[in-house]
């Protein structure tokens, strides 16, 4: 790839083992994943009935640990959105795997819509009643009060179409939250290619707590709010120790994801970050 440096090679651990580069994208500092699968061959690397985001439960003890964590999530989203907007508005979630945040949500009083490109878990949040649209360029140009991509950002295949979008289908003063591995977290250096959140080529880009800012102020958004993911330094390092064969691979998981947080006090690195951005022109 031209003008772009070398950041590090990985692995695609989860499923198909095969290789890729990281390069590193001076401007916006993000990270991005190469050879970039073609539209048509990247659903392939979903397709496994251990990825849990298109899951609505599990058995083992690693999967139950998930959905514990992401109860408590919700929680905490549910919050977080009733301090920002305490209104019901209207909210888009991209990524919507099986509808369980928009669920939250259209509880709460919200009109709820999700975008969601797995056919199975688009079909188990259907049952649930919550509505989908195809894709972001569908929206009614200044419909919506908020825009959320729970770790789904950096799976979207064309990032600039997608905030193009973004932008059009927000109201002025909108919101758009994003929550996103940080690549220059403690856990992410120490882990270096064994990092689980690497989760290349899902994850065709990668973010580090500066980039979101970088490249969505100059679109017109500002960033109102940032706040760690507490949870997803466990998870991610305990995922990691799983997928170099560590023994005890949760206890040292847990060891490494609670230094992470630690360190990430006071260097504002967490392993996991949501980003807050308002919409500030029309």
């Amino acid at each position: 790839m031209k003008n772009k440096i070398e950041y590090i090679k990985v692995k695609d651990n989860f499923l198909s083992k095969e290789k890729f580069t990281l390069f590193l994208n001076e401007a916006n500092k993000t990270l991005i994943t190469f050879p970039k699968p073609s539209k048509e061959k990247l659903p392939r690397y979903y397709e496994s009935p251990e990825y849990l985001s298109h899951k609505s439960s599990g058995k083992s003890m690693f999967s139950k640990v998930f959905f514990i964590s992401r109860r408590i999530m919700l929680y905490s989203k549910l919050k977080m959105i009733s301090a920002l907007i305490p209104n019901p508005g209207s909210v888009v979630d991209v990524g919507s795997g099986t509808g369980y945040f928009l669920s939250g949500l259209k509880k709460k009083g919200w009109s709820t819509q999700g975008i969601e490109p797995n056919l199975l878990a688009r079909k188990m949040a259907i049952k649930n009643n919550i509505v989908h649209s195809k894709s972001l360029k569908e929206l009614k140009k200044r419909e919506l009060d908020l825009i959320t991509f729970w770790h789904s950002l950096e799976h979207v295949f064309s990032l600039e179409e997608a905030l193009f979008q973004t932008k059009q289908a927000l109201k002025n003063k909108g919101f758009l939250i994003v929550a996103c591995p940080n690549y220059m977290s403690w856990d992410a250096k120490y882990y270096k290619k064994d990092w689980a959140a690497w989760d290349v080529p899902r994850h065709l880009r990668h973010f580090s707590s500066k980039s979101l800012a970088l490249i969505l102020e100059p679109m017109g958004f500002k960033q109102v709010k940032k706040k760690p993911l507490i949870l997803d330094a466990f998870y991610i390092s305990i995922v990691s120790e799983k997928q170099k064969g560590s023994r005890f691979s949760f206890l040292k998981g847990f060891v490494v994801g609670a230094f992470s947080n630690f360190l990430g006090f006071f260097s504002n690195n967490y392993s996991s970050q949501v980003y807050v951005f308002q919409k500030t022109d029309k």
